[in-house]
């Protein structure tokens, strides 16, 4: 014809099973994608193929990998009901008097999330795509902003308050802004769930005039925020270190008490020395995420004995232990471990300096004993630490 068939051509890799074999009938190692479907569904499968196959090499295929996709489509159900159950009205207007610092910072990621997911697809790199896409609505949407948002979702309606109601309603419109455009992105991976809750959330932005229906295919494709939405919505790149700064020092807030053992539906008392002042949307938001009976915010706090501390980038912060738990048995139990530590740190020492076993052993047995070394270590600290907030180093 003159003429080139093909400009793209896209190469996958083989499936192989665990043990690294092909996948063939003879072996009986390939199974039936139609019972994995019955069994995970249809998106799950494709998600979690995806998801696991790296461009151009070998796929082991495991089964978990699809229960994975199908966890995920839960996830992503889960979380446009939540949505819905907020209630008000779909897809209303962004008003930028009325974003909080964790609108901001979730627009901004959406906004990082839909460049490098378009990269990746472009570059036909689809497992990039998808883990990008798992990682921003999983861990940055869902188990952050979503949590940070009921800060304001589940505040006290004053009738009385026009601010706080019209803020609310602003929140949940974020949520709907991202819910869009993530299921547009995630269209491509997920057909039939993407399409289900698409037209259950009564989404229909960007959709051509020319083309009737609802459906989610003929949705344009979302675009990269141009700098005068930045500006509109002053979408600044200091939310973002502003609003991580917020969620690691509730990181360390958590580790504090798994450290002390208390649950983490026990309500306890946190107290902390700001480096900065802090507005009262990040103080709400910081106690809520850290199950807090009261969130002081002081700089006249003195910790006695007994008050576990971590330095976060917000600034010091305390959680007194008095009466949560007994503090001597606990550093009993802190010393006893201290000393197992050190006598695990002193027998990898041992063999790692002894050159016949560091000559003979495999570098992946070699390597291995390094790593197993060096969170050894870092056990070690953990613990002095945890002693030291008891009043004993």
């Amino acid at each position: 014809m003159g003429d080139l068939p093909f400009r793209n051509v896209y190469y996958t890799g083989i499936i192989r099973d665990k043990q690294g074999r092909k996948m063939s009938k003879s072996l009986g190692n390939s199974p039936d994608p139609l019972d994995l479907i019955n069994k995970f569904g249809a998106d799950a499968l494709r998600f979690g193929i995806m998801r696991s196959a790296p461009q151009g090499q070998d796929l082991l295929f495991d089964e978990q990998s699809v229960e994975l996709g199908r966890n995920f489509c839960n996830k992503l159900w889960n979380a446009c009901r939540f949505r819905q159950m907020q209630g008000g009205e779909t897809e209303n207007e962004l008003r930028p008097e009325f974003l909080t610092s964790d609108d901001k910072w979730i627009l901004l990621k959406l906004d990082a999330a839909i460049r490098e997911v378009t990269d990746a697809l472009n570059g036909y790199k689809f497992n990039e795509a998808a883990n990008a896409l798992y990682r921003f609505f999983w861990n940055e949407y869902c188990d952050w902003y979503v949590e940070a948002s009921k800060a304001v979702l589940q505040a006290p309606i004053d009738p009385n308050n026009a601010r706080a109601a019209a803020r609310r309603e602003n929140t949940v419109g974020v949520m709907d802004f991202v819910l869009s455009h993530t299921l547009r992105l995630f269209h491509p991976f997920l057909p039939f769930i993407t399409e289900e809750l698409w037209q259950g959330m009564g989404f229909n932005a960007d959709l051509p005039e020319n083309q009737g229906g609802t459906t989610i295919m003929f949705a344009n494709w979302p675009k990269p925020f141009d700098q005068d939405m930045k500006e509109f919505y002053a979408l600044d790149d200091c939310y973002l270190e502003r609003v991580d700064s917020k969620y690691e020092l509730v990181r360390q807030g958590r580790n504090l008490r798994a450290e002390a053992r208390i649950a983490a539906n026990v309500k306890v008392r946190f107290v902390l020395k700001p480096l900065n002042d802090l507005p009262p949307h990040d103080i709400a938001v910081m106690k809520l995420l850290l199950n807090a009976e009261t969130f002081e915010v002081t700089h006249e706090f003195e910790p006695g004995k007994g008050t576990a501390r971590a330095l976060t980038p917000v600034g010091e912060l305390f959680l007194p232990l008095e009466g949560l738990i007994d503090v001597a048995a606990e550093r009993t139990r802190l010393q006893k471990e201290l000393e197992k530590i050190r006598a695990e740190i002193e027998k990898v020492s041992q063999k790692l300096s002894n050159p016949s076993f560091a000559q003979k052993v495999p570098a992946k047995v070699l390597e291995e004993h390094h790593q197993r070394l060096t969170d050894w270590n870092a056990k070690h600290a953990q613990v002095l630490a945890a002693l030291e907030s008891l009043g004993e180093g």
